[in-house]
């Protein structure tokens, strides 16, 4: 799963669209495969967007982000967590713990 958060130095910004720098993680199962800070510089909210769906970014984190580009990368197939804030570190985390849960989850079922 490819997860974009767009941050504010180490925390996630309070708005989409207002930051220049995006956390993307490539997670696999419960590990981490890669990590990278993408600098958008002065983009729009509209061409972030487009960049997110180019990258084939299956899930975005992020504090405020107006409805419209909210509605536009959900009909792209990309889901948005809004109303988010923090540690980007700690939501990665809580990620990953979330991922283990449902394994094991998914493992006893079977």
């Amino acid at each position: 799963m490819k997860i974009a958060i767009p941050l504010f130095k180490e925390r996630i910004s309070p708005h989409f669209g207002a930051s220049g720098k995006i956390l993307l993680i490539d997670i696999e199962g419960e590990t981490v495969r890669r990590e990278a800070i993408l600098d958008v510089g002065d983009k729009s909210a509209m061409e972030i967007a487009r960049l997110l769906v180019e990258l084939v970014v299956e899930k975005v984190i992020c504090g405020g982000i107006q409805h419209y580009y909210k509605e536009w990368l959900i009909r792209k197939g990309i889901t948005v967590v809004d109303n988010q804030k923090g540690e980007a570190s700690e939501t990665i985390r809580m990620i990953l713990e979330k991922e283990v849960f449902t394994n094991k989850n998914t493992m006893s079922l079977t």
